[in-house]
């Protein structure tokens, strides 16, 4: 899966094509600044269907302030629409930052917020797609024009695993 692979669905594939895309779980993004999309590749068991299940996993931990806190990332499945972008972030934002590309990618396996639906995806047979643009000046100003670019083609909402 390389960068002329497409993703399920031509909705907002032409706002990436300065970006090198690969299978989600073979990235290797460079440590760089950048901008970082997560697109759908194929789609498996359906996302409702995804989150409910999610859920009632989380709840049946029993531990309530976990429950709330899985059930507010994993509800943002319920957001998974017929656009197959649905994560964009950016890495090295801040002055003197030392956060990049390869290692925003290994905060899904750690700490990111989306990693929870990510995983839920994952698990259910979703291939999805990590892609980056190197960006070494002001990558936060770049995921925000492409953020500005991606409401305006979807009357003014954000990707589904985005809530800011």
């Amino acid at each position: 899966m390389g960068k002329g692979s497409p993703p399920a669905g031509n909705c907002c594939n032409d706002l990436f094509d300065a970006f090198e895309f690969t299978r989600f779980q073979d990235a290797e993004p460079p440590r760089r600044k950048g901008v970082y999309v997560i697109r759908i590749h194929q789609r498996g068991t359906p996302a409702d269907e995804v989150r409910e299940k999610a859920v009632g996993l989380a709840e049946s931990i029993g531990w309530d302030v976990a429950g709330r806190f899985l059930r507010s990332r994993l509800n943002r499945l319920s957001k998974v629409g017929d656009c197959p972008t649905i994560y964009i972030g950016s890495a090295g934002t801040y002055a003197g930052s030392k956060n990049t590309l390869h290692g925003r990618y290994l905060e899904l396996a750690t700490r990111h917020t989306a990693k929870y639906p990510v995983w839920a995806l994952l698990s259910s047979g979703w291939e999805l797609q990590y892609g980056w643009m190197i960006v070494d000046e002001n990558p936060g100003a770049a995921e925000e024009a492409l953020k500005g670019q991606y409401r305006k083609a979807h009357g003014g909402e954000l990707p589904a695993l985005v809530s800011r």
